[in-house]
């Protein structure tokens, strides 16, 4: 038994060790760095989650050999869910309100909290950086059976916070703004899976291939199963664009266009290429094409008062959407043999996927209206280098018939979105001595369009918050409440 009581001293210690390594940063992060209120909780979980596990390994003691047998394995439980944490603690920390768009992401999760389904009013997405280039959302339900299973070791281990998702950005990403439209795709993982839509589409996928499909009804069940994960695995990520169509308008798929460089599907004359289209259009086991994807959320926005001003625009990435409906189906099924043959099962889900999208969105404004009103002034400011946060907008002829209007973050991505894509050209042919053929000096005035709408996106923010009187009397105001 002495020999044990060594091992198990050398163990504890070890996993104390490993312990105080990963939370660590936590503990320190307050003297170096701004986050998230969102991030802060995510932060303040895993400190307490530390402190209980520590105090829990300090405490640990067995009397003999049989019990030491018996309670080995929570010790490999306890190392097992700090792995897990250990994948998402360095990266959120690396996302600071430096390196990460926070005002950008606030906005965005301000307009998502306007669903007002279940849950979306008190949620809040903590940011976290990744080396993939690809936007993540964490499966909060799996973190919060990690922390539960620390809970049946340890019963005074905090619970996983309540009402908050991790959304992972690509490191690369960090400082832009329009790119990072590209997280109301994570926003609408969140939901599918809290509304549990998945099952829903399951069913339909499942039949459609009953009613079409004699191969599959002599499938054996794996052989099935393996069908059905495939059709909603693609199901949800196209439920995940439609949603951020739906959330942010047009800026959502220019976004996704430029982050896949899916432009260069044009020719010179603004026309799908053949040969172009071939490195987009391949389907893979847990994502459709871009090209497919891209092409429902051109469909989805012809149902939509964005359609009229899309059609209008000039920017190249309209003129894309504008001309992927001439791609026909059979196209995606001939430029994919393996899982081709599951194409047109997709597209007969399609329908489903733009109901459940059509119930979410339910009594939501689109926001097309307000933008309609508001974009040619916000480009007016843009093209001044003033930042839009508050707009005088004319309602008359008479000079006081001048109203102030704060623009929402949707108004100001679409606005500041299409200004980027159409006119970069006017704002540096208008300052003196400026060069627009210089790239370095193209980068400079976007970043700085992004900057300015960024601005006016906390500023609307700013505007929102309520600072309450102490009911004390003393004067004093009470911490801010937005």
């Amino acid at each position: 038994m002495a020999e044990q009581r060594d091992y198990l001293r050398h163990d504890l210690t070890a996993l104390y060790a490993f312990i105080e390594c990963v939370a660590g940063g936590v503990v320190s992060r307050r003297n170096s760095a701004a986050y998230s209120a969102a991030a802060i909780r995510f932060f303040d979980f895993v400190e307490a989650l530390a402190a209980s596990s520590k105090n829990h390994l300090e405490r640990w003691s067995v009397d003999d050999s049989e019990e030491f047998e018996d309670r080995r394995g929570e010790l490999g439980t306890i190392r097992a869910a700090w792995r897990e944490f250990h994948k998402l603690i360095k990266p959120a920390l690396d996302a600071d309100t430096l390196q990460a768009p926070s005002a950008v992401v606030d906005g965005i999760v301000r307009r998502f909290r306007e669903l007002e389904l279940p849950g979306c009013k008190e949620t809040e997405f903590a940011l976290f950086h990744t080396s993939e280039f690809n936007y993540v959302q964490v499966h909060t339900a799996d973190l919060r059976r990690t922390a539960e299973k620390i809970r049946h070791i340890i019963p005074d281990a905090p619970l996983f916070p309540d009402n908050l998702g991790l959304i992972g950005l690509p490191y690369s990403q960090g400082r832009t703004a329009f790119a990072n439209c590209l997280v109301a795709h994570e926003m609408g993982h969140h939901i599918y899976r809290r509304m549990a839509y998945g099952a829903a589409l399951q069913v339909k996928a499942d039949a459609v291939l009953k009613s079409g499909s004699s191969t599959y009804e002599q499938m054996e069940q794996g052989q099935k199963d393996v069908v059905i994960k495939a059709l909603t695995q693609w199901s949800e990520e196209i439920f995940c664009d439609l949603f951020g169509a739906m959330l942010l308008g047009p800026c959502y798929p220019y976004s996704y266009i430029e982050a896949y460089d899916l432009s260069a599907i044009l020719d010179c004359n603004g026309l799908v290429s053949g040969d172009r289209i071939l490195p987009f259009i391949g389907f893979y086991e847990k994502y459709p094409s871009e090209m497919f994807r891209l092409q429902q959320q051109s469909i989805f926005l012809r149902e939509s008062p964005w359609w009229d001003h899309i059609s209008k625009s000039s920017a190249r990435y309209a003129t894309l959407l504008k001309v992927l409906h001439n791609v026909p189906i059979d196209a995606h099924v001939k430029e994919n043999d393996k899982l081709g043959y599951l194409i047109p099962v997709l597209d007969s889900i399609m329908p489903e996927i733009r109901r459940v999208i059509g119930n979410t969105f339910e009594g939501v404004d689109c926001g097309f209206v307000l933008f309609s009103q508001l974009n040619n002034t916000i480009q007016k400011y843009l093209a001044n280098g003033i930042v839009p946060s508050t707009l005088n907008v004319r309602y008359g002829n008479r000079p006081e018939e001048v109203t102030m209007v704060s623009p929402s973050p949707l108004v100001l991505l679409n606005s500041g979105m299409e200004f980027y894509l159409t006119r970069v050209n006017e704002l540096m042919c208008s300052i003196r001595d400026e060069d627009e053929t210089m790239f370095p000096r193209r980068l400079h005035w976007i970043r700085r369009i992004e900057e300015w709408i960024a601005k006016a996106i906390e500023d609307e923010s700013l505007e929102k918050e309520v600072i309450d009187v102490d009911p004390g009397g003393n004067g004093n105001p009470a911490p801010p409440q937005t």
